[in-house]
């Protein structure tokens, strides 16, 4: 099989030709700041759904970390300044109504189990989630079972497998399940393995009038599109620093909104941490006979020793992310990829799975589904030398601000060469 040149011009789904070249031209510029990628002609990194390589602007931070651990006598001041900062940042990020609704976690699954585990319920209260939400939140509500929760999951893979559609999730799915025994729906923004950008919005608005809380997992989301928690409307979401954002792993975010907060009650961390404890002595003796009085707001699900090189990494490259990469031009620039390479795969013959609209897909996902997954797997890690994720739906490509539209071109003639060795598109 012979490639034909791609349209490496191509415009935007949104957006006239100059704009393209705009955006190519601009994220090209910052290409050299992920040496993986812009040193390593043999690399084609298309796996920033699970985590992108690093980049010089975090290895900058991390430097500057350790340089301050090994010379100063009193960095821990610096790096509380950098905590907040950070706090200041994502909280901007996400546009939240301020930065004490933010509290840095571990990760994403501590986020989502500190909301979780702070709900009051009675036996024979349910929660509502989808038979693919992200293992990591379906966990959490499955453990409350034994304690009189019921969890039900709304089937959505047999409907899939029969139709070969896969479609965003909306209010529509979740309502033949919700009743007035349902405290909480739970649901991922963006589906970590089909790609599907979910109607938080339309879900929030249905259910969040009823006193049902909505919780998000929007770990594919922040750094990879912009984000507004408000106009979202949840009552609350997680999500990791490591994927779009760029960050070390150890570190993720809860958000909680103040309406959420105070249906919740004054909610017990389910961890408690000196931290959390407004009234701590500065003498850090513990009196039995005084009451605890926590934070008022989110921060009260912070731990005390929390990862200060992730905070100081996350304040250096959301900074980076907000100011210079635009997320506005990040999203346009990652549409622009995934479409390109899913009107290539449409002329190779081969199936791009998930919503086709823009609105209803993910900016940085492109799932292929290869008959042959497996073998596609070991021969794109092979001999290939593509870095994707092989999962149950097939092979899934994402893209960074990094990428670009020769990493298409590449990619695309590896898929054209597996063609023609014989295997199954």
């Amino acid at each position: 099989m012979v490639s034909r040149p791609l349209a490496s011009r191509a415009a935007p789904e949104h957006g006239g030709a100059d704009e393209g070249k705009r955006l190519s031209q601009k994220f090209a510029a910052y290409r050299h700041l992920v040496p993986l990628v812009s040193r390593n002609e043999d690399v084609i990194f298309l796996n920033a759904a699970s985590a992108p390589p690093s980049n010089l602007i975090i290895h900058e931070a991390i430097m500057k970390y350790s340089a301050d651990a090994l010379y100063e006598a009193y960095p821990h001041s610096k790096w509380q300044d950098s905590k907040e900062e950070a706090r200041e940042l994502v909280a901007r990020c996400i546009n939240a109504e301020s930065p004490s609704t933010i509290a840095f976690t571990r990760d994403t699954t501590e986020g989502l189990g500190s909301f979780i585990r702070s709900m009051r319920f009675d036996r024979g209260d349910n929660v509502v989630i989808i038979d693919t939400e992200h293992p990591n939140q379906a966990y959490e509500w499955l453990m409350l079972r034994d304690a009189g929760l019921e969890v039900r999951q709304v089937p959505t893979v047999a409907d899939a497998e029969k139709t070969g559609k896969i479609d965003a999730i909306d209010a529509e799915t979740f309502r033949p399940y919700v009743d007035a025994r349902t405290r909480a729906v739970g649901i991922s923004s963006i589906t970590f393995d089909s790609g599907q950008r979910n109607d938080v919005a339309g879900i929030s608005a249905a259910f969040r009038p009823c006193g049902i809380h909505v919780l998000a997992d929007m770990t594919q989301q922040v750094g990879f599109t912009p984000v507004d928690i408000q106009a979202l409307g949840v009552s609350a979401a997680a999500f990791s620093l490591h994927k779009g954002l760029n960050c070390p792993t150890g570190l993720g975010a809860l958000y909680i909104s103040p309406e959420a907060f105070a249906e919740l009650d004054d909610p017990i961390p389910p961890i408690v941490s000196m931290a959390a404890v407004r009234n701590m002595g500065e003498n850090l003796l513990v009196r039995g006979d005084e009451p605890i009085e926590f934070f008022p707001d989110t921060r009260r699900f912070e731990h005390s020793n929390m990862s200060l090189v992730g905070v100081v990494a996350a304040a250096a490259f959301t900074r980076f992310y907000l100011d210079a990469l635009c997320p506005a031009d990040v999203e346009a620039h990652l549409y622009h990829l995934t479409g390109l390479l899913a009107r290539e795969c449409e002329r190779l013959g081969i199936r791009v799975l998930g919503p086709s609209e823009r609105s209803r897909r993910a900016p940085h996902i492109c799932v292929l589904g290869l008959e042959d997954a497996k073998a596609w797997g070991e021969y794109l890690r092979g001999l290939g030398g593509a870095r994707v994720t092989v999962n149950r739906l097939g092979v899934r490509a994402s893209f960074g601000f990094y990428s670009s539209v020769e990493d298409v071109r590449r990619f695309v003639r590896i898929l054209e060469l597996g063609i023609a060795r014989g295997l199954i598109a």
